[in-house]
């Protein structure tokens, strides 16, 4: 079986006249394989709530900001001062091209959300680690703000790169470096 890269599967249909031919003639592509990234050290464990947290806080970033930001879960970013993949990526509005892809990417978004996860075992996330990678990765890119949910406090505290923190338990959540706002009640609601 032969594990093809996206762009490889781009320059196939560049070549053909419809979709159809290019799927019929594209490689049996192994979905099996283990694939080895430097991003594995890296790797999360998710739970029930950090789930429903990062596809609701997505589906209102969504609703309220669609003509103006791109919202990505999990993108892998490769920073000059290092590798990381947030659980959610605000970019400015973007469009999208459906026929090709980046694994890896490199643009630095306005705004990282990390949701904290609960999970147990050697994935376990500590807090004072995950800030420090906000510090280290983040900033150091050019990110504008990281929004960190702590699920089981239901809050939110957004950093600054100026070391400013605000937290926010209630009402309406103003992110002061990109001026989004996210009602707490809609995220955290029962």
């Amino acid at each position: 079986m032969v594990f093809m890269e996206p762009r490889v599967v781009f320059v196939i249909f560049e070549k053909k006249q419809s979709v159809m031919e290019a799927l019929l003639e594209m490689p049996e592509i192994d979905f099996n394989h283990e694939i080895e990234t430097e991003f594995d050290t890296d790797v999360k464990m998710s739970s029930r709530l950090h789930a429903y947290l990062q596809t609701h806080i997505s589906y209102l970033l969504e609703l309220a900001y669609a003509n103006q930001y791109t919202i990505f879960t999990e993108l892998d970013l490769d920073f000059a001062s290092g590798k990381t993949r947030p659980d959610l990526c605000i970019f400015p509005r973007t469009p999208i091209n459906w026929l090709a892809d980046d694994i890896v990417v490199q643009d630095v978004p306005l705004t990282t959300i990390e949701i904290l996860s609960p999970c147990d075992g050697p994935t376990k996330q500590n807090l004072t680690e995950l800030i420090e990678r906000i510090y280290a990765k983040h900033f150091p890119a050019g990110v504008k703000s990281v929004w960190l949910v702590i699920p089981p406090l239901e809050l939110i505290t957004v950093f600054l790169p100026n070391q400013q923190k605000i937290n926010v338990i209630e009402g309406i959540l103003t992110d002061p470096a990109t001026g989004l706002q996210l009602n707490l009640t809609e995220v955290f609601r029962v």
